[in-house]
């Protein structure tokens, strides 16, 4: 299944510009997806940081270009059988048009448009402004937004991770249109862009499209960004929240090493084997036999050159230190032992059908090609990643246990009543 999974090549050429074109030909439907990833995300603002700029812009983008007005280009996609939408993260900003493959070209060409040539319009600007306000707002009233943002701002000191993508609702009412321009003409440059497209076309045929339409805007100078490394934890971090709820929340966030890294893989694993689906040992321990949580899930997130293992639990207020409690005598006695090597296998399986089914859709095989070039840097980082998680032993699961979840790498949020 693997091999079969990366049998399809993924077609690379960087135009004159700077600007880079990934091409997968896939025939199983008359669809494609064309993206353009802009290597721009929120703990690329500089001196902005903290005003969420990136995802300001992102707004903007479809509000209108020299050629469009914003209407004509939601009309134009949706002429075409097209759907078309945007998202920013810490690291990248991305816009997307999924639509009939015959009309690959002239997704390009909107995406170009609204890429290099949005007026970013006055009135659009304070129209978006109050929107997203509005969002900050609702996010504020939503208990695991403010728990994922606490955990992030005691984790990171250093790192702008520890600023939100949307950013501060006082330092995001400062932003001028005048900031914004300056920010889109310093970021939205052709050699900070990666266009990738799949689906039923022909490479040669793409790139000679991408070259006509992308190559006649020129390369531009682009300022580096310091970003500082996290420097290691050491000792605990907590921060404690309360509200008008009534359930506790409890995040559990340990430093873990980026996607880079030999353990990324196993760690993954171990995240799965802990805490993925009513299967999972947490589940079954602090859930079904306990009774002690509601919920509990285990994730990784580590895009860059440090991340999180993010142990997520929601309990009732008088069973929260019983909660952590069960937690951590579980993990102690996981790791004095092998885990079984059924669960690891099961675990492995799932993983590969996520990837598989991550893979189904034209837009899911794009976001994929787009990921492992921008976030890695590899377009055979998926493959190699995969063959590493086939390769875990039980007893790595044991070592990562013992390396990672342990105090002194622990960031500990909650939000009670």
């Amino acid at each position: 299944v693997l091999n079969a999974l990366f049998a399809q090549p993924v077609h690379r050429k960087v135009l004159d510009n700077g600007l880079t074109v990934l091409v997968r030909e896939d025939s199983s439907s008359q669809v494609s997806s064309v993206q353009l990833w802009v290597k721009t995300g929120s703990i690329h603002e500089g001196p902005l940081l903290g005003a969420g700029v990136s995802h300001y812009l992102e707004h903007m983008l479809f509000k209108g270009t020299e050629k469009r007005s914003g209407k004509e280009i939601s009309r134009e996609v949706q002429s075409l059988g097209g759907y078309i939408n945007a998202y920013t993260t810490f690291d990248r900003t991305v816009y997307y048009i999924d639509l009939p493959s015959e009309h690959t070209s002239e997704a390009i060409e909107i995406l170009a448009d609204a890429g290099f040539n949005s007026t970013l319009p006055a009135e659009e600007v304070e129209k978006e402004r109050d929107v997203i306000l509005r969002e900050i707002d609702m996010g504020k009233d939503d208990p695991d937004q403010q728990l994922g943002r606490a955990l992030f701002e005691t984790a990171y000191r250093t790192h702008p991770y520890k600023y939100p993508v949307i950013g501060y609702k006082d330092i995001f009412e400062t932003v001028t249109r005048d900031e914004l321009l300056d920010y889109y003409h310093a970021r939205y440059v052709p050699n900070n862009m990666v266009l990738v497209i799949t689906g039923d076309v022909i490479a040669d045929e793409l790139f000679e499209s991408a070259a006509r339409i992308l190559e006649p805007f020129p390369r531009k100078r682009l300022e580096s960004v310091y970003i500082p490394d996290e420097s290691r934890a050491l000792a605990k971090r907590e921060q404690a929240l309360s509200g008008e709820v009534n359930i506790s929340r409890i995040g559990l966030g340990f430093t873990i090493p980026g996607l880079h890294h030999d353990d990324a893989a196993g760690i993954s694993l171990l995240a799965a084997v802990l805490g993925s689906g009513d299967s999972s040992i947490l589940w079954q321990r602090l859930r079904q036999d306990l009774g002690v949580v509601h919920h509990v899930d285990v994730t990784t997130w580590n895009p860059g050159t440090s991340g999180l293992l993010w142990v997520s639990m929601i309990a009732d207020p008088d069973k929260k230190e019983a909660a952590l409690e069960a937690f951590w005598k579980e993990i102690e006695a996981l790791k004095k032992t092998v885990i079984e090597d059924a669960r690891l296998q099961r675990s492995q399986r799932q993983s590969m059908v996520g990837e598989i089914n991550n893979r189904k859709t034209m837009s899911g095989q794009a976001a994929r090609i787009g990921a492992a070039e921008v976030v890695v840097g590899d377009q055979d980082y998926p493959r190699v990643y995969l063959e590493k998680l086939r390769q875990v032993k039980a007893e790595d699961l044991q070592r990562l246990l013992n390396e990672y979840v342990v105090p002194d790498r622990l960031t500990q949020v909650t939000f009670d009543p």
